[in-house]
């Protein structure tokens, strides 16, 4: 892009359990307070996410006047830390210490928080929505990777049923990983946990995603007719090809914005969300 960006970018940094968390966040031009929202990476991941995806996000929601708020959760990206000692537990609390942070901020709208989480981060955002003592707006969930927990206890990882196992730690990408995420997933009940939040919520998965589309469908016996769910024909698990991608940043920017109560906000001319699928 050239000339002057429509947003300001910020550095932060917090602690929870006594690490040191790192963040950014993407906010909009004009004065604040603004909504926010809150980004939640998924298992191995960072605040930039697959091929930039939280980035392209944030920007634009920024562009609409929302603050966009990603960060590392312990043990990984640029937080402390080790992946090793990686439980969701613990990524649940790290969530919810950084949205009580969020919502400290004088540049945002405590009343108006969202939370989006992507594979794993989205059962990490779906508890915190439960769990939290503030008022979630509204809830995205991108291709919710609930099947860890059955994962665990069939004794595989995500998208590893059979893990290499050395001298008791689990080789995951590159990664040595310690047997409490197991321990952890194996007694984690997802769809139990997410219950509670009352508010909209919006669910996308691809039909090509190597997690099966039931894992998303699920979560309408959590949220009933509160959910809008997309399942789109022709899309992974991280959002490919590009025109899944463009799809679903478009149908997440303005689901956002819907709720967020701009008064300016105008619901666009949409396709049907039943079902997506490429352009034809």
């Amino acid at each position: 892009m050239s000339g002057e960006s429509p947003w300001e970018f910020r550095w932060l940094e917090f602690e929870s359990r006594g690490l040191a968390l790192r963040g950014s966040a993407y906010l909009p031009d004009g004065t604040g307070p603004h909504p926010a929202a809150l980004l939640c990476h998924g298992f191995t991941g960072n605040r930039i996410e697959t091929s930039r995806l939280f980035v392209t996000l944030s920007r634009e929601l920024a562009s609409v006047g929302i603050t966009a708020v990603a960060f590392d959760r312990a043990g990984h990206g640029e937080s402390d830390g080790d992946f090793f000692d990686t439980r969701v537990s613990n990524d649940i609390a790290d969530t919810l210490a950084t949205l009580d942070e969020v919502a400290s901020y004088e540049f945002v709208d405590l009343k108006n928080l969202h939370l989006l989480g992507f594979s794993l981060g989205a059962v990490v955002a779906s508890v915190v929505a439960t769990e939290t003592h503030h008022r979630i707006r509204s809830l995205t969930l991108w291709s919710p990777a609930a099947v860890f927990a059955d994962n665990a206890r069939a004794g595989g990882l995500p998208g590893q049923p059979d893990p290499t196992i050395v001298d008791g730690i689990y080789e995951f990408e590159g990664l040595r990983l310690g047997p409490g995420f197991l321990e952890d997933a194996r007694i984690f009940e997802p769809y139990v946990r997410a219950a509670g939040y009352r508010g909209p919520a919006r669910v996308l998965h691809g039909d090509q995603d190597f997690i099966p589309a039931e894992y998303a469908e699920r979560y309408g016996s959590v949220y009933g007719e509160a959910m809008e769910l997309t399942i789109v024909e022709g899309a992974d698990h991280t959002w490919r090809p590009l025109w899944s991608r463009d799809l679903l940043i478009r149908e997440t920017v303005e689901f956002i914005l819907e709720h967020s109560g701009s008064a300016d906000f105008e619901p666009p001319q949409r396709r049907s969300t039943s079902n997506g699928g490429s352009p034809e």
